[in-house]
This record gives C-alpha cells, sequence and structure tokens, in this order.
C-alpha cells in the first residue's frame, strides 16, 4: 500500500487544515493509496537550538516533544503534502520548526527521502497574499531532502493555492478558484506516486544493469 502523509502546519482548526483533508481524501480515493493526517496544532513544538548533537553523534533532534511523531511518519511514507498559513509571506512558525528539526535525516537515514514525492499548498487573507512564496518555502525543504516535487495539474503552477478572506473554513469553501487549486494538486499528487510506485523497480534494475549503483543497496524504497 502506498503510504501518503499530509502535515498541516496552522495552530488552528481553519482554512488550511480544511485544504489539507480535501487533498487527502482525493488523494486517498485511488486504488493502491492511503493517507494519514498530522498536524502541529495542539502540539508541543521546539526550535532548533542549533546544538549540533544530531551532527556530532548522528542522531534525530534530542529534543524530546511531539516531533518524534512527525519524525516517524515521514519515514514510513511514500509522499508528503504539506499545508500551511501564509505567515509574512511564508509558513507559520510551528511548521517552520518542524521543518528545521527534520535536518538530522541525511545523517541518520541517508537517502532516506530520496525520491519520495512532495506537494504544497498554503492559505492567505488575501488572493495574492504570499501563497506562491509560501509554497516555495515548502518545496525548497524537499529540494533539499532530495524529493520529487509536484505542483499539480495545468495551471497550479508551484502547488494549492487558497484565498480566505480570514474567514477561516467559510472562507476557503467560497474560494471556488482556490480549492480547484487544491483539487487539481491532490489530483497531480496521486498521479506522480502511482507513476513512483510502479516505476520504481524497473529504476533500479536500470541502475542495476548499468553499475550505477548495487541492487541491495539502490536508494529506491522496497514496500
Amino acid at each position: 500500500m502506498i503510504k501518503v502523509l499530509g502535515i498541516c502546519g496552522s495552530p488552528r482548526k481553519g482554512a488550511t487544515e480544511w485544504s489539507v483533508r480535501k487533498a487527502l481524501d482525493i488523494i486517498g480515493s485511488y486504488p493502491g493509496i492511503e493517507t494519514t493526517f498530522w498536524s502541529v496544532r495542539g502540539k508541543k513544538i521546539g526550535p532548533c537550538i542549533h546544538c549540533d548533537r544530531c551532527i556530532r553523534e548522528k542522531t534525530m533532534c534530542v529534543i524530546e516533544d511531539d516531533v518524534r511523531e512527525v519524525e516517524s511518519l515521514i519515514l514510513e511514507t511514500d509522499a508528503i503534502l504539506i499545508g500551511s498559513p501564509v505567515y509574512d509571506m511564508n509558513v507559520s512558525g510551528q511548521l517552520a520548526m518542524v521543518l528545521n528539526r527534520m535536518r538530522p535525516h541525511y545523517l541518520v537515514h541517508p537517502g532516506g527521502l530520496r525520491n519520495k514525492i512532495g506537494a504544497a499548498l498554503s492559505v492567505g487573507g488575501t488572493r495574492h497574499g504570499g501563497q506562491e512564496m509560501t509554497n516555495l518555502a515548502i518545496i525548497n525543504f524537499f529540494l533539499m531532502h532530495e524529493m520529487l516535487v509536484t505542483g499539480g495539474l495545468g495551471g497550479c503552477y508551484n502547488g494549492g493555492k487558497i484565498w480566505s478572506k480570514d474567514d477561516r473554513v467559510s472562507g476557503a469553501e467560497k474560494d471556488t478558484v482556490g480549492a480547484d487549486t487544491v483539487v487539481r494538486l491532490a489530483q497531480g499528487m496521486a498521479e506522480a506516486v502511482l507513476v513512483a510506485e510502479h516505476g520504481r523497480a524497473r529504476a533500479r534494475e536500470l541502475m542495476a544493469e548499468s553499475g550505477k549503483v548495487d541492487a541491495g543497496s539502490s536508494p529506491l524504497r522496497d514496500h
């Protein structure tokens, strides 16, 4: 079974959570895909304090809080959808702390996120309120961790973009233009994870045949 994780970066139960759940509902309707939802809301999340213990000891972050939950979920999943409200044309502070704390992944689990699928969506109080910039910050996280990014089907550009008019779920539901980008993002992500799943075995064979990597050590994961 292909696993898709949806992460909501909003501290409130509002438009961002509605958007992420809407996308997950669509993704989960495709055969062979199951979804999991995780939110920063109500979680104890501390910032990276740059102690560098992760580097010295090659360990995941030593801070003991609720980030431990999402660390495990990220490793187990095949694709990650991240949604955030727009905070000063960027992700929320809570989500930023989570992403910062994922730094040790490349040390402890080298290649662990490689070729997983990533997608972004954001919710702003105005139509052009920084949604694309916020999505870009999320996409940069994916690229840094060697993931593959989908922006959604035609016209989405770099992901889903909702205009809530600061009216939470009610405002998001009324934004039919934005809701359409969420739908097409979800459709594009579902297609991408299916393509990745069925192409992974063949890619492994080709890499082994070419001598690029041993079949047993390929970063292309089995399920």
